[in-house]
């Protein structure tokens, strides 16, 4: 049951009986010529500690004049304001006899308007599940424009509004899903795993730089296991030489042992039947005990025949 809202055109009359009062100062010319000369007679004047009597005596009496002329002006005003104050309390009386009647009105139109608004949210929501579903959305990514509960937002243009959202996100997952794919079969070309760079790409980093970032890993990977592999060459080398030294040095003293009587005849006779020309020349070397033995590696290396001759300065 709902109560009859009934329409009037009666007209209400507020007539109010106004007289603007008038406040005069009898021979204000004079009373200001008179408290301008008195003031001015104290102005500016310097003070000094034997003065400070009268000083507070001229305050005394300046301060008497202003309240005085204040004190009246209050007087004046609160009986200026009789009048009005009884005028605005018969005003807030008959205004609150209309607030008393507009309040339950208000306050069911604002329910009926908040139904209405729930309602045509609920089929603005139907609307956004319909559209987002199509486009295999999910609707909670849709931002709800609170302009759509607006009475004068069609169906149309919220339609179309709903639509140029869904469209640019599945746009934007179909960008996504191919820089995921690049991203995926670059580091798979590079035997390294994506989920770290995948995770970087989708808090915010360009495809750019995800691949540069790998680039930038690989290449201090690879710099990191060349040097690596240099310095195990290095070593191995190193191992290498030092143990065919140690092995060329103790076959030279061997062989030098075992033939120590050995002539030159015995050595050009066995030149003589190996298949390939040999020459034999004895030289006169001159070095650190260094460089003998890296020339003693160096001869072992090549399998040639060395024979200690004494020299003059050798030890005997």
């Amino acid at each position: 049951m709902t109560n009859e809202v009934v329409q009037t055109t009666d007209e209400m009359n507020f007539n109010v009986k106004y007289i603007p009062a008038e406040i005069q100062i009898r021979d204000f010319d004079k009373l200001h010529q008179y408290v301008t000369e008195y003031a001015s007679k104290y102005q500016n004047l310097a003070f000094t500690a034997e003065d400070v009597k009268d000083a507070k005596a001229v305050r005394s009496n300046l301060n008497k004049m202003s309240k005085a002329i204040d004190d009246r002006r209050k007087e004046i005003k609160r009986e200026i304001n009789k009048p009005l104050d009884d005028f605005e309390e018969k005003t807030k009386v008959l205004i609150n006899i209309v607030n008393e009647a507009v309040r339950p009105i208000d306050a069911g139109i604002k329910e009926i308007e908040a139904a209405e608004k729930a309602e045509r949210q609920k089929m603005i929501n139907g609307i956004i599940e319909e559209i987002a579903s199509n486009y295999g959305i999910n609707s909670n990514r849709i931002i709800f424009d609170a302009k759509w509960l607006n009475k004068t937002a069609t169906e149309v243009t919220i339609r179309a509004a709903i639509v140029e959202q869904v469209e640019k996100l599945a746009e934007d997952d179909k960008r996504m899903a191919n820089d995921i794919a690049f991203i995926e079969e670059y580091a798979v070309k590079r035997k390294i795993d994506s989920t770290g760079w995948i995770a970087s790409y989708k808090r915010g980093s360009s495809v750019t730089d995800v691949i540069s970032q790998i680039d930038a890993v690989e290449e201090r990977k690879r710099a990191e296991e060349e040097r690596r592999r240099a310095e195990e060459a290095t070593a191995k080398v190193k191992a290498e030489q030092q143990q065919r030294y140690e092995q060329g040095v103790q076959q030279t003293i061997e062989v030098a042992a075992a033939a120590p009587e050995q002539s030159v005849q015995e050595i050009l006779t066995e030149i003589e039947e190996s298949a390939e020309p040999i020459r034999v020349a004895l030289l006169e070397l001159r070095g650190t005990k260094t460089q003998f033995e890296a020339l003693n590696q160096y001869m072992k290396e090549y399998e040639i025949f060395v024979k200690r001759h004494k020299c003059a300065g050798d030890p005997q």
